[in-house]
C-alpha cells in the first residue's frame, strides 16, 4: 500500500542517505505517478505493475544507486523497451516521469544523496535517449531535452 506523507512517521525533510528514507521515497514518488491520470495507465495497464513486486525492485535500484547495495540485477533499459513496443512512450511521459520525481524530492527530501538522486534521474534519462536513438532519433532528442533542462518547481 503507498502511505502518503501524513501516515509517514519520522521528520521531513530527510536525505535518502538509508533504505527507510528511500523506501518513503518510493512509496511517495509512486503515490504521485498513479494519481497522474497520463501516467497511471502506462504503469497499471501497459506495463501490468503489481505493486507489492515492483515497488520493492525500485526500491532495491535506488539503494543500489544511491548506496552501494547490491540490491538490484535487472536490465533497466530492457524493461522499459518492451513497455514502448506495446504503448509508445512519449516525451510528456519522460517529462512527466521526471517532473514527479524532481516534485516528490523538492517537498519532502534534502541533503546530498537527495542531489545524488536528483543527477541519477537526469541520467536514467539520457541513458533511455540513448536507446532510443536507435529506434526513435526525435524521442530521443526530446528526452534529452527534457534531462537537460532545469526542474520545474514543484
Amino acid at each position: 500500500m503507498i502511505r502518503s506523507p501524513h501516515s509517514a512517521e519520522g521528520g521531513w525533510p530527510m536525505d535518502l542517505d538509508n533504505p527507510a528514507a528511500i523506501h518513503r521515497m518510493v512509496q511517495l514518488f509512486y503515490a504521485s505517478l498513479l494519481d497522474d491520470p497520463v501516467m497511471e495507465p502506462v504503469f497499471m495497464q501497459v506495463a501490468g505493475v503489481h505493486l507489492a513486486e515492483h515497488l520493492p525492485m525500485i526500491e532495491g535500484y535506488w539503494c543500489k544507486m544511491l548506496l552501494g547495495k547490491d540490491t538490484y540485477h535487472r536490465n533497466m533499459v530492457y524493461r522499459h523497451e518492451r513497455v514502448h513496443d506495446k504503448f509508445p512512450l512519449s516525451r510528456e511521459h519522460f517529462e512527466l516521469w521526471f517532473d514527479h520525481f524532481n516534485h516528490t524530492l523538492d517537498h519532502y527530501f534534502e541533503g546530498p544523496y537527495t542531489e545524488k538522486a536528483r543527477k541519477l534521474a537526469r541520467r536514467i534519462l539520457r541513458n533511455l535517449a540513448r536507446w532510443l536513438a536507435v529506434r526513435d532519433e526525435e524521442l530521443a532528442q526530446a528526452v534529452k531535452d527534457v534531462a537537460d533542462q532545469p526542474a520545474r518547481p514543484g
